[in-house]
């Protein structure tokens, strides 16, 4: 059973940083107030997790976006 559904429109871009590759999502929530990006790889196992995650942490840092920032969480408190 989901905990919360709600709509969201995204446009997705793909893109190279530090050697990797990676998926940036640009998300709109209609009930909600503002822009959201998601940015996610693919690592082959857990021995690769560390660096992806680095990765993802870094573009969103040259970008300024604040590491658990969750638009899940606004849509919550907007309820």
């Amino acid at each position: 059973m989901p905990r919360i559904a709600f709509e969201k429109h995204c446009r997705t871009y793909a893109l190279t940083a530090d050697g990797r590759e990676l998926l940036a999502t640009v998300v709109r929530v209609p009930e909600l107030d503002g822009t959201f990006l998601e940015v996610e790889t693919v690592v082959a196992d857990e021995e690769e997790l560390a660096a992806g995650l680095a990765a993802v942490r870094a573009v969103l840092g040259r970008l300024g976006v604040a590491d658990g920032d969750l638009y899940t969480d606004a849509v919550v408190a907007a309820r």
